[in-house]
């Protein structure tokens, strides 16, 4: 007599399926981590198709606020956007002055949305723990007409990642703290006003609010 036929029922059919399941193959299912990273790379690529339907600045705003940051227009600069379903609608147009990225999921990838949205005078990149070391370069898209950035809280972005910054010739106000990997602050200052002269700079380890107009 088989073993299996002395225990109940129902014990036996769960010993049955433990049995066929370790026979089979296991599934292997994606952690979370990298399930987030697929989602937050798709949500910062541009998509050409709706670049050409709608604009830069319309698909600069999407791309903020899906990313869970806010945006301001030139229009309407008091106001702050961070809801997706209550942007303009699409046949509005608007132009982006002010861009709040705090605690926003923004990637190196998706700064090329900043192309062509020429009205933008402002940045605040705060607390963007997904921004690569060497993800600020996409600020060059908009060097002509940016005045005021903010960097803080971006832990992947070391000495060498500020060094961009350097590029962005009509600076007026520049603020950097709580940078985690920033090993010397007082000598990434001290190279940034070489290269901006007029530019007002605080870099610091607390932080300082950003001058309104």
């Amino acid at each position: 007599m088989s073993i299996l036929n002395q225990f109940p029922k129902t014990l036996t059919k769960g010993l049955q399926r433990l049995r066929i399941s370790q026979c089979l193959p296991q599934a292997s299912y994606p952690n979370a981590r990298n399930i987030w990273g697929y989602v937050a790379v798709a949500f910062n690529q541009v998509d050409a198709e709706r670049l050409a339907k709608v604009g830069p600045n319309r698909l600069c705003a999407e791309w903020i606020v899906k990313n869970g940051g806010g945006v301001r227009f030139v229009d309407n600069p008091s106001r702050l956007w961070k809801d997706y379903n209550s942007l303009p609608a699409e046949t509005s147009k608007f132009s982006i002055k002010v861009v709040d990225a705090t605690n926003a999921s923004i990637m190196k990838i998706g700064l090329a949305h900043f192309k062509g949205c020429n009205s933008i005078d402002t940045v605040i990149f705060h607390n963007c723990k997904h921004l690569e070391d060497d993800g600020l370069e996409g600020l060059t898209h908009i060097k002509n007409s940016l005045e005021r950035l903010q960097v803080s809280g971006c832990y992947n972005i070391s000495d060498s990642g500020l060094g961009v910054i350097a590029e962005l010739k009509n600076l007026k106000q520049l603020l950097i703290f709580d940078m985690l990997f920033v090993k010397n602050m007082e000598q990434v200052a001290l190279e940034l006003k070489k290269q901006l002269p007029e530019c007002d700079i605080k870099a610091t380890k607390m932080g300082v609010q950003l001058k309104e107009e």
